[in-house]
């Protein structure tokens, strides 16, 4: 009678086990995939819309990884959230820039930035990652030309600014990942 019991018993065991390594093995190549980087989904992002880009930052929600990147246009500022694996465009906001005072900031910002400016965004990450080891999760550029660049490797953020004109590191700030 123990035979019985016992044998259903093991392959009740044997079966759960089973189900629990396969989930376990999924679940590592989910996270063995590798996000995009933000020069490719900034190329992404442009293949949608034709403008500048302000500012491209990438968060990790509930619902997965993704990149929020912000685009200027002369008439428009479009906020647009791509998949940090696959580049898919999940969600896009446009606000028209209805107000003569945006629409002039807007330009102003663009001109101030473009005559400042005389390195490349990639020329700026470069610079940046010089400074720290990690994944680039975060470019902007700023008033002035200065690019804000953000690097997390895991344990560390670094906030690190390069002036936009001499590819000069400006400051570097490390904190712990929040």
């Amino acid at each position: 009678m123990k035979k019985i019991i016992v044998i259903p018993a093991l392959v009740g065991v044997l079966g759960i086990g089973a189900a629990v390594g396969s989930t376990t093995l999924l679940a590592g190549k989910a996270q063995e995939q590798k996000a995009l980087t933000v020069q490719e989904i900034e190329k992404k992002a442009l293949a949608i819309v034709k403008g500048t880009v302000t500012d491209i930052e990438f968060d990790k929600e509930s619902t997965g990884d993704v990149y929020e990147v912000e685009i200027t246009t002369a008439t428009e500022e479009y906020d647009l959230k791509l998949d940090a694996y696959t580049g898919e465009l999940l969600k896009q906001k446009v606000e028209t820039l209805n107000d003569d005072d945006d629409r002039d900031d807007t330009a102003n910002k663009q001109t101030e930035n473009n005559t400042a400016v005389k390195i490349t965004k990639e020329e700026a990450i470069k610079a940046a990652m010089s400074q720290a080891n990690g994944t680039v999760t975060q470019v902007e550029l700023e008033d002035g030309g200065v690019y804000e660049i953000t690097i997390e490797d895991g344990e560390l953020e670094y906030e690190v600014e390069v002036d936009g004109s001499t590819i000069k590191i400006i400051s570097v700030e490390q904190d712990d990942e929040d």
